[in-house]
């Protein structure tokens, strides 16, 4: 009797403490992100590039979009070009997260207005509205025709060929390339004669993009020179950063740190360039949140939490870094509705905003942690000046919780050059 008891209670025992691991393993899933019911089309927004940007031929397209109400059964996004598919995306979301964030390059080709358009497909054939952007791209470098050639004083111009294309680009008072002729179908001449060896010059260790003035704000560049390629030096920049050379029958600036130098920097002369182009920055429009119902009282409160970087800081001028963010719902409710993560590259010294991105993730538990992935993020303007990156979770308030006050990281670093 007394045995057939006790084997009662360890019988009981076991299945006390099996329930117990099946609840554990159940407890060490991700729930909150899968749990979420998703039904109707998925949704896309491209956010890179922007609306009408120009590009220049041959220059890398970073199109980066994000795709919404997504779930399990994204089967596959499209990704087209004037109408052809340049790229099919499959199974892009391997963790059935409600949204998430997809990256994909395309090399300009073609000088006219192009439209990119992103399309998500589910696996039962279901896709969303495709998203477009119309974006420009333009000659990488003026057409010049060619001439015969003249010598004024100890200066040799460019030999030019005769014919019924454009003329090269001509120097204005201040030593600055007009505008570009109309592209042509002639085959571009040699940017500048090589220079005399007793005029200074200096060679390109890459190709290198020749601009209007000596900053990266003067935008688009007006030509291009190929890796290992001479050109007279005429000046240096206020800074010493960039080299003004001569470029065609005027002159144009380069980032110095791309050339060799046949003589000392110290002694060419100084040249401040052209006055930098202002960029007005333009306010977010504000969008009117009109609630339908007044929002249920809750206890759920977002935190952010560790922030990645890859590449790591300081950011490089031009190069696209990936962004990965914790959030925490350290509240005592979960969250009923998806939210957003803003990322903002502004200016330090005057808070002028550089670059923005964003990215977005579903309802979460409290107590749990959820990791966003593939936020993008690439700033160009204001080189070499300190930026600071602003991290908000939940910016809009959309998300009912407890507090804000934990939502926001800073973080500060100096933008590095680029051509």
């Amino acid at each position: 009797m007394l045995n057939t008891r006790s084997g009662r209670w360890i019988t009981l025992l076991l299945m006390v403490l099996l329930a117990g691991m099946v609840s554990g393993c159940n407890l060490a899933s991700t729930p909150g992100q899968d749990a979420a019911i998703i039904s109707g089309p998925p949704t896309v927004q491209i956010a890179a590039p922007t609306a009408n940007a120009t590009y220049l031929v041959n220059v890398a397209v970073n199109i980066q979009a994000l795709i919404g109400n997504a779930g399990t059964d994204i089967d596959r996004i499209e990704i087209a070009v004037d109408g052809t598919i340049i790229e099919t995306l499959t199974a892009p979301n391997p963790g059935g997260a409600p949204s998430f964030s997809i990256a994909q390059s395309w090399q300009a080709a073609g000088e006219s207005q192009h439209t990119i358009s992103v399309t998500a497909f589910r696996a039962d054939g279901t896709s969303s509205a495709p998203a477009t952007v119309a974006i420009n791209v333009i000659s990488a470098q003026p057409s010049p025709t060619a001439a015969p050639t003249q010598t004024t004083g100890s200066t040799t111009q460019p030999t030019q060929s005769t014919g019924n294309t454009a003329p090269p680009p001509t120097s204005s008072g201040g030593g600055d390339p007009t505008n570009a002729p109309a592209p042509t179908n002639a085959e571009p001449v040699a940017p500048a004669a090589s220079p005399t060896p007793s005029a200074p010059y200096t060679t390109t260790t890459q190709g290198i993009n020749v601009r209007s003035g000596p900053n990266t704000l003067f935008n688009p560049p007006i030509g291009s020179l190929a890796a290992n390629q001479s050109v007279e030096l005429l000046a240096r920049s206020t800074d010493g950063q960039w080299f003004k050379v001569k470029y065609y029958n005027g002159s144009g600036w380069v980032f110095a740190a791309y050339t060799t130098p046949s003589v000392d920097p110290s002694t060419l002369t100084v040249d401040a360039g052209p006055p930098v182009p202002t960029l007005t920055p333009i306010p977010p429009t504000p969008v009117p949140v009109v609630p339908t119902n007044p929002p249920a009282a809750t206890t759920a409160n977002l935190v952010i939490g560790n922030v990645n970087i890859n590449p790591g800081l300081p950011i490089a001028c031009g190069k696209t870094v990936e962004l990965s963010i914790d959030v925490a719902n350290l509240g005592g409710q979960p969250t009923t509705t998806s939210g957003t993560i803003s990322i903002r590259d502004v200016r330090l010294s005057d808070g002028t905003e550089a670059a923005s991105t964003t990215g977005a993730f579903g309802p979460i538990n409290n107590g749990q942690t959820v990791n966003i992935k593939q936020i993008f993020l690439t700033v160009t303007t204001y080189v070499g000046e300190d930026h600071k990156l602003i991290i908000t979770v939940n910016p809009g308030g959309a998300v009912p919780e407890t507090s804000s006050s934990d939502n926001v990281r800073e973080l500060t670093y100096n933008l590095q050059g680029c051509s």
